[in-house]
């Protein structure tokens, strides 16, 4: 034996999978290298390998800490003096080369252990090229893995970790311990550097996992007397980041560190880390670099780079001492504008990181007087991601997000009142998309007082708020507010900016669309009608205007049993390809179109284009988007009209789940769900079934919105026409 094999450590944990893999290694070649970032265990891999290996008669193992290539020299020269190869007085570079021959030739197996391994080139003179000699090597050196078999070595898996921890720690709570792993990113010297401090301060892990949100992290992962790991995690992790920027003459591999320190834990784009310079290739020689040293690493397509939550903490705290932070605030949010500005367009990812930096820096920035710039920056970016979220179906984070941002601007010193309008104007978008238009009625009513106390009752921003507010009444169920609104915005519209004004036409589509929420289809329709003739007037055939207004109107006819003019309005629609037409109406009209060929008994054509528009929807939007889970209803309507009972049975049951499960059960589209469900029943023979869900309907539809509404006289209605009911409701 030359050189420590270091000992089995408290809390020993066998890697099994680990192990098994590094004797596989073994098996095809050579050399074998343990790759992984500092603290992963790759020390006490090696260690256990070679303690089992012993434990099996393993006559010779050289254990060599590497860091240093003349440690290897001065390991091999040893050797070669051990077994009497040369005399002490041989030079120690030809003892070292007469021992690697020895090795070579020796019939029996030996195993040589390069441990922390920082320099490939130099220790490629000194492997073996044959016998029974096998190498392993570690290092944080990915150049290594081209000297053979490379081993990937990460953290513990989360139940590892947990148990790790319990050991280590004295303490037996496995749920707690997972918390505190989790934290740690399940790093073995990160645990078990934890696990020394709490035993020591007699810690619970509640205790331990509320110091790691606010206290300094270095003191909750001291490394204490007796540890054989000879640095703290921090020491450990600085090093590794140290050296790779070391090698970086550029500068460019301290940048990405600093701006991957402020950006998502969940990882980087590295077409996002392109915009840090004019120059991909630098960029990429300096993700390599850190790559190479395990400071980061890449997800399976090698698209995303990603740094360990550790790494991120320690690289963070080390901007602030070091006194880099405005910098790099400043420079990842050059970064993150340019994303934002790039085709294609930005994705959640983005609003990802321009949140984490604003968590990581927003109370730094209050304290700065002179950064004042960067927050206007910073928030401008934060209210971008309200509206983006909105754009890729994600209504309710959008809502959460929302609130938060408005929250945001308000407490923001030297933020403009138009700013937060904006803002405000943000979270009604958000929660009118999310079908949460509850949450937002009151900010529509601070946006209408506003603009009155601002603007006056004679300006189209008042007129444009006062729509928006009557929109959001008749979105929440409130049909009398929303109706009186409209009306008299109508008339505010036609005073103050005339008849062709485009809030006048807005006005009384509104109008007619609360008309027809109450049941009160013919003046519905006479208004909807109305307001076709004046956006054609106005705009002409093709406008996004005029192609509204026939829908709606086509919408209506639905209704009345005016199928077969309802498809011909649709059809124009479809036929129509303006530019102005927002995103959103490739599938919202189609819908309707559907339920048009359903109301006619064109039941296949209704039934394909909606499964066509579930599958693109599927593919853009996230599961519990509300338009999808619409999507869904109008599809089950179709096959319920087609006879396909069965088939739309299920579809009726997920409808009312997923709307149940995202919206609340009290919510109306909740509550319609459920109605609709009970038809359905109705209409397959199922009357007790259906009278017992629509009873139960009926008596929420009292519970929430009052005797008298609109909702529950038609859900009233429903219940009183069970007996006789044999086709779906259009």
């Amino acid at each position: 034996m030359i050189g420590d094999v270091p000992r089995e450590p408290l809390a020993y944990t066998r890697r099994a999978a680990l192990l098994d893999e590094l004797t596989r290694a073994l098996d095809s070649g050579p050399v074998a290298a343990l790759i992984g970032g500092r603290g992963v265990g790759k020390t006490h891999l090696a260690a256990t390998y070679t303690r089992e290996r012993l434990a099996r008669r393993l006559r010779l193992v050289l254990w060599i800490v590497a860091e240093d290539a003349a440690a290897i020299v001065t390991a091999l020269a040893a050797l070669a003096r051990e077994v009497g190869l040369v005399d002490a007085l041989v030079d120690a570079d030809a003892a070292a080369k007469a021992a690697l021959r020895w090795l070579e030739q020796r019939p029996s197996p030996s195993l040589v252990v390069l441990d922390n391994a920082l320099d490939p080139d130099a220790v490629l003179r000194w492997l073996p090229r044959r016998g029974r000699v096998r190498v392993i090597i570690t290092s944080t050196n990915e150049d290594f893995a081209q000297l053979g078999v490379e081993v990937c070595v990460e953290g513990f898996t989360p139940g590892q970790a947990a148990a790790f921890l319990c050991a280590r720690s004295g303490l037996d709570d496995l749920e707690q311990a997972g918390l505190v792993a989790h934290e740690l990113g399940d790093l073995p010297l990160a645990l078990s550097q934890a696990g020394a401090v709490i035993r020591r301060q007699r810690q619970s892990f509640g205790d331990y996992l509320a110091g790691l949100g606010c206290g300094p992290l270095a003191s909750m992962l001291a490394r204490l007397p007796g540890d054989e790991y000879p640095r703290s995690v921090e020491q450990a992790i600085l090093r590794s980041i140290a050296d790779a920027e070391a090698a970086d003459l550029t500068g460019t591999a301290q940048r990405v560190v600093d701006l991957m320190a402020l950006l998502s834990a969940s990882g980087v784009r590295r077409d996002l880390l392109y915009h840090l310079s004019a120059e991909r290739s630098g960029v990429d020689d300096a993700v390599g670099t850190l790559a190479g040293a395990s400071v980061i690493g890449f997800d399976v397509t090698g698209r995303v780079v990603a740094m360990h939550r550790l790494t991120r903490r320690f690289a963070m705290t080390r901007v602030r001492v070091q006194g880099r932070l405005m910098a790099a605030v400043q420079e990842a949010t050059r970064v993150l504008s340019a994303a934002v500005d790039a085709t294609p367009t930005a994705g959640t990812d983005v609003v990802d990181h321009v949140a984490d930096v604003w968590v990581a820096v927003h109370c730094d920035l209050k304290t700065d007087p002179e950064a004042a710039g960067l927050v206007a920056d910073l928030l401008r970016l934060r209210l971008w991601s309200v509206g983006r979220l909105v754009t890729l179906g994600e209504s309710s984070r959008a809502v959460t997000t929302g609130f938060a941002v408005l929250k945001e601007h308000r407490d923001a010193d030297g933020i403009g009142d138009e700013s937060v309008t904006l803002a405000r104007r943000a979270v009604i978008d958000a929660g009118l998309a999310a079908d949460r238009e509850l949450d937002v009625v009151a900010l529509a009513e601070e946006t209408l007082a506003d603009r009155m106390c601002v603007d006056g009752p004679d300006h189209v921003a008042t007129v444009a708020a006062r729509n928006s507010l009557g929109y959001c009444y008749e979105c929440a169920g409130l049909l009398e507010r929303a109706l009186e609104i409209h009306r008299f915005n109508l008339q505010e519209s036609m005073r103050v900016c005339g008849p062709d004004a485009q809030s006048t036409l807005i006005a009384r589509i509104n109008l007619a669309s609360t008309l027809r929420s109450m049941g009160r289809i013919d003046d519905a329709v006479s208004t909807f009608e109305e307001n076709l003739r004046e956006s054609i007037r106005v705009y002409g055939l093709e406008h996004a205007s005029t192609i509204n207004a026939r829908g709606e109107l086509a919408r209506t006819y639905v209704r009345v049993g005016r199928a077969a003019e309802a498809v011909m309005l649709h059809e124009i629609n479809a036929g129509l390809h303006s530019a102005e037409l927002p995103a959103w109406y490739a599938m919202w009209w189609p819908q309707y179109r559907a339920a048009a060929y359903s109301a006619v008994g064109r039941h296949d054509q209704a039934i394909a284009l909606l499964r066509d528009l579930i599958k693109q929807s599927e593919v853009t939007l996230p599961r519990d988007n509300p338009q999808l889970i619409r999507l869904r209803l109008f599809l089950a309507r179709a096959l319920i009209s087609a006879g396909r009972g069965r088939q739309a049975l299920r579809l009726f049951e997920r409808v009312t789940r997923d709307r149940e499960r995202v919206l609340g059960a009290d919510h109306a589209a909740t509550l319609n769900a459920r109605r609709n469900l009970g038809l359905a029943f109705a209409v397959l023979g199922q009357r007790r079934r259906a009278k017992a869900v629509l009873t139960a309907t009926l008596a929420d539809y009292v519970r929430m919105l009052g005797d008298e509404h609109p909702y529950t006289a038609s859900a009233r209605s429903s219940l009183e026409r069970l007996s006789m009911l044999c086709r779906f409701p259009p």
